[in-house]
């Protein structure tokens, strides 16, 4: 040891106390987070999530609606006319006749799965009239038709209602998946943020280990320059470095607000004022040990498992049902049409002597006769037929049809390019946490090394083999190894969150992988 260090250090001490007070940071309050607790606070909280938890919903009611073209249409049809006009001819049963028709109408109408269309409708007509040749007055009129058409060729295997409750259900599993993977994506934002703020941490105490060190050197330069041991130009070289590496602690510190900001909007609904003074204190700090990845098993299961690549699938089956629809639209029109009907009269009957005679008898009836006429299939009428049409050229069916099978096709391109595409991201993703995992263990020696260096520069400097440029560069070097080993290992954390990522999600970015920089001479390839 130097002859000069006891005298030395008891200046500085003497230095010290007679200084000024070193500046606390202000008190804030505290919210000491886990990992696990983080992700938590993200799935209940998270505002992307909370945004798109309703597009399920929604894709929901659109399934919901399509079914709806299934539902029976009730159709009512109720009128009163009344017609008075002047005899025209000796049959017109009165001086000026006058005719009265209420008429009350029922139908129902509904498409069926076979794509038939089914029709009843119930008619009824009253009619109160002057004329003597009426036999019924009132006449009540009541008619049953039953009407079923069903295609034979076009639109027989589908229809527009069945292709739009298929497509309404492939859009909603899409929406799922696209839900799925923004929860995905945000757990693992989650994740990486909190690795970002731990790195953030860590980074600020290494610059402030750093400029301790800076600050020790300048104070024992300034000793031995009053003790006359070092020309008063040495002390200025000290007084840089100190300088510059006090803007890297600010530098570190503002880095560190952003890295809390980030997690702070993932983890917490809405903004208020007691959010963002929080200051957020991890209590996990995972290893960096190694992880065995299997990239071939992660490829499969990225394959079967990647809700991009499923969403996509799905839109292929869309553009599938399209041309299997419009395919359909191209052919010819051939319906069965069936029918089906009862008709019944009934109402007060006159019974007269010859054509337009006395009347010689009346026979009570009303409504309920029509009725019973009909539903006692008195009077059935029945048609069954096959009609048929198709447009000459049929040119517009023609192009709708080759414009879906060129966006089925050019859907399966889209598919087969997405594979391609999750092939490279896992392949890299892999190769980053192997890659990721040599650098942790690189810069690890490096910082070993430089602390050997340091410590040997120190002592070197204390026995005046040494100057105080070499002492400098050393800290500086030592500064940026600890750094580079931070930036790696929070680098390597957030490559194995990727890896996870990747396998069931799209980390986006076509297949980069973002790297944290923690200050000049330590950002990560």
């Amino acid at each position: 040891m130097s002859p000069l260090r006891p005298v030395l250090l008891a200046v500085g001490a003497c230095l010290a106390l007679s200084g000024p007070a070193t500046a606390q940071e202000p008190s804030r309050p505290t919210l000491e987070l886990g990992l696990e607790d983080a992700v938590k606070r993200a799935l209940e909280n998270n505002v992307d999530i909370a945004v798109g938890k309703y597009d399920p919903e929604a894709a929901e009611q659109d399934v919901f609606g399509a079914r709806g073209a299934y539902d029976p249409l009730f159709t009512s049809a109720l009128s009163k006319r009344s017609i008075t006009s002047e005899a025209q001819n000796v049959f017109a049963g009165a001086d000026k006749p006058e005719t009265d028709v209420m008429t009350y109408n029922f139908g129902v109408r509904q498409f069926l799965p076979t794509g038939a269309t089914f029709q009843l409708d119930f008619n009824n007509a009253k009619t109160d009239t002057n004329s003597i040749f009426a036999s019924f007055n009132p006449e009540y009129e009541s008619t049953l038709d039953l009407r079923l058409t069903q295609p034979l060729l076009r639109n027989r295997a589908t229809d527009t209602q069945r292709n739009q409750i298929r497509v309404a259900k492939n859009n909603k599993a899409i929406s799922d998946l696209t839900f799925r993977q923004t929860v995905l994506s945000t757990v693992a934002s989650v994740k990486k943020s909190y690795y970002n703020l731990i790195a953030a941490i860590d980074n600020l105490e290494a610059r402030r280990k750093n400029l301790e060190l800076a600050k020790k050197l300048l104070e024992e330069n300034q000793i031995k320059v009053r003790v006359g041991t070092m020309a008063p130009l040495d002390v200025v070289a000290a007084e840089a470095e100190v300088a510059s590496r006090e803007e890297q602690v600010i530098q570190a510190e503002n880095q560190l607000g952003n890295a809390e900001d980030a997690l702070k909007r993932q983890i917490f609904p809405a903004t208020s004022a007691e959010v963002w003074p929080l200051r957020i204190v991890p209590t996990d700090q995972p290893s960096a040990q190694e992880t065995r990845i299997d990239g071939d098993a992660a490829l499969k299961t990225a394959f079967e498992n990647r809700s991009d690549l499923q969403a996509a699938r799905k839109r292929l089956e869309n553009a599938s049902f399209s041309a299997e629809l419009a395919s359909s639209g191209a052919l010819p029109a051939i319906d069965l049409v069936a029918t089906y009907g009862n008709s019944g009269i009934g109402g007060t009957q006159f019974v007269r002597e010859g054509f337009g005679g006395e009347v010689t008898e009346i026979i009570e009836g009303g409504y309920g006769d029509a009725v019973s006429k009909v539903f006692g299939r008195d009077n059935p009428t029945w048609s069954l037929g096959v009609n048929v049409s198709y447009a000459i050229g049929n040119r517009s069916a023609r192009a709708q049809k080759a414009r879906a099978q060129v966006a089925r096709q050019q859907q399966e391109a889209t598919v087969r390019r997405l594979e391609m595409a999750v092939a490279t991201e896992v392949r890299q993703a892999a190769r980053a946490v192997e890659t990721n995992y040599k650098r942790v263990q690189s810069t690890r020696s490096s910082r070993v090394l430089a602390e050997r260096r340091l410590d040997a520069e120190q002592k070197k400097f204390e026995a005046g083999m040494s100057t105080n440029f070499f002492v400098t560069q050393a800290q500086r070097d030592l500064a940026d190894a600890r750094v580079a080993e931070l930036t790696a290992i929070a680098d390597y954390r957030k490559s194995l969150v990727d890896f996870e990522l990747v396998q069931e999600a799209g980390i986006g970015g076509g297949g980069s992988f973002a790297t944290v920089s923690l200050g000049s001479g330590a950002t990560a390839p």
